[in-house]
Formats: structure tokens, sequence, C-alpha cells
């Protein structure tokens, strides 16, 4: 799939029988939230208090949507954000490219057609939205404003052409060796679907990255993943649960938006994963067609992460 036509996170799950596996969940950090961080300014200020707690957040997004690319690049731009935080791990960039990346993020003149080797020799073709450069470009000037020692620096966590490993286990590594192993923090990027704490058996052995995380570095990782906003229509032919976002907006105390919203406060923590999150992830095994991954789960919202950044109603 391609980023045209991402929704929630990107990933369709063409799992074999053999590949099927029981729903996993992990321990999920004690991290106290406001029951509301409304706005961008409000949601920014408050993941930065989030790393006082953690020292892993795991930002999920729906790949080449604006919405999401908004929110990081201003957390990013917080002149807080640096004073703790050293390191930022992205889908969108290769492992094999990663001197390129150092030498860009660090301000030294590399041209276009270098720079665009960092996303485009990743296992997943789907980084042509301007979104991604623009993000490396927000660093690279926020690194502009900062002595060498405290600059942050930008790995790519997807194995690039010469990278034998699968994709979970080279982000784990970057993460667990270059960050972790440092008793660093680090902001993690990728589409959420990596980032949910529980699968339903569909997903085959795919998206366990803050799964994994976790199991080896208990209540270190905090993972907020987006709800709502405008979506991508599902591929022809799939038929999807229409989502209820009333049930979201008259739970909700602010009008404005978009907002934060810890997924432990009732009534968010009970609404079901298949009609928040089974939009944007497909199986294709078995007769039927394709159908959302989420179909006839009973994953609760509650399960899938600490928190989620609702983005409001689609307008489309």
């Amino acid at each position: 799939m391609n980023a045209g036509t991402g929704i929630l996170a990107v990933l369709t799950v063409w799992a074999s029988a053999a590949g099927i596996r029981p729903p996993r969940e992990s321990q999920q950090p004690s991290v106290r939230l406001p029951d509301e961080a409304a706005g961008i300014d409000g949601i920014v200020q408050t993941l930065i208090a989030v790393f006082d707690q953690a020292d892993i957040v795991a930002l999920g997004e729906a790949h080449g949507r604006r919405a999401d690319s908004d929110l990081r690049i201003a957390l990013v731009r917080h002149p807080d954000f640096a004073k703790k935080v050293r390191f930022i791990v992205v889908e969108f960039g290769s492992t094999t490219e990663q001197a390129t990346l150092d030498r860009y993020i660090q301000g030294e003149n590399v041209s276009r057609a270098q720079l665009e080797r960092v996303w485009k020799t990743t296992s997943n073709g789907v980084w042509d939205s301007p979104i991604y450069a623009d993000f490396f470009r927000a660093v690279r000037d926020v690194n502009a404003t900062l002595p060498a020692a405290l600059r942050i620096r930008v790995l790519g966590g997807d194995p690039g052409p010469t990278d034998q490993r699968d994709r979970e286990t080279a982000a784990v590594a970057v993460i667990e060796e270059l960050v972790l192993a440092k008793h660093a923090k680090a902001l993690v990027i990728y589409g959420a679907a990596h980032f949910y704490r529980a699968a339903p058996a569909s997903f085959g052995t795919s998206a366990d990255l803050a799964r994994t995380l976790e199991l080896a570095h208990p209540g270190r990782v905090f993972t907020v993943i987006p709800i709502g906003g405008d979506l991508d229509p599902p591929p022809p032919g799939v038929s999807l649960r229409a989502p209820d976002y009333r049930k979201f907006e008259s739970a909700l105390k602010t009008q404005t938006g978009p907002v934060l919203i810890p997924l432990s406060r009732p009534p968010f923590r009970d609404f079901t994963a298949e009609e928040f999150l089974g939009g944007g992830i497909f199986s294709c095994v078995g007769p039927g067609g394709c159908r959302s991954a989420f179909a006839g789960s009973l994953l609760t919202l509650g399960q899938m992460a600490e928190a989620s950044v609702y983005f409001g109603m689609p307008r489309k």
C-alpha cells in the first residue's frame, strides 16, 4: 500500500496460516496524564512531561497525513524538547543511510538526491510525501540553534538494502543499542500499528515493536496512537465498520482539537478497537477476500496504547 491509501497505520497483513498467533499484550507503564490535553500546544507540553516518566515516547502516525506531521514538528521545535531528548528514531529512515542522515541533521551540505536515499532505501516505500523531508528539516533547524553537545540525533530504524534484519528486529536493535544502552531518551515515530500493545491473531508476527521493547524494558515505553481525522478510503472491495466518532465528541470536555486522551479513561478505554482502529489494517488470509484485521476482535482501545491523539471527525 502507498501513502495515498494509508489510514491509521499503513500495514497490510499477508500472514500465512502458519504465521498467525494469539494476541499478545505487554505491561503498560505507570504514567500520569491529564484527562485531556487540548490543542497542539497542550499535547506538546504533555508529551514533553511524559519524558520525565518514560524513556521512549512512541508516537504513532497515519502515513502521509499532514496533521500527524504538524504535531511532531511542533513537538521537536518546542524549546524544552531538546533539553530532555537526544534521539529520534524514525520508520522513514534507512539504517544503511545513517551517515547521510547524520550529516544532514547536523547541518552539513547534503544534496537533495543524497537525502532522498534516506527514505527511498527503506523496505516500506510510502515516504514520497514532503512531510518527511519537512520533519528532517525541522530537526536540522533546531540543531542549528544548539551547542554541538546538545544536538538531537535522528536514527533511521528501517533496514536498508544491505541490512538483512527484519523490520521489527532492526528497529528494536537501533533503540536498544543507540538509545537505551546509553540511558538516553528517544521519540520514536512509526506507523501506529507498530505500537499496539495488543493485536488480533490476524496480525501474524507483524507490528511487534512496542511489545518487544516493553517485554525487555518494562515500564520504559509510552505509546500514543492517532484516532479520527481525515482518512483515506479503504481499498476496493473491503467492507469496514464505520466509526461513530460521536462517542468521542460527547465524552470530551474540551472543544479544542486535536486532543490527547489517556486510554485508561472511561469511556474511551472500553470502545472497541475494531470500530476505531479497524480501518487501516487488512488481512487477506482465507475465504471472503480482504477484510479488517480487527474483524470480530474483542480488543478495546484501553488495551491498545497508553494514550490517543484524537483528531476529530473526518471532514470527508
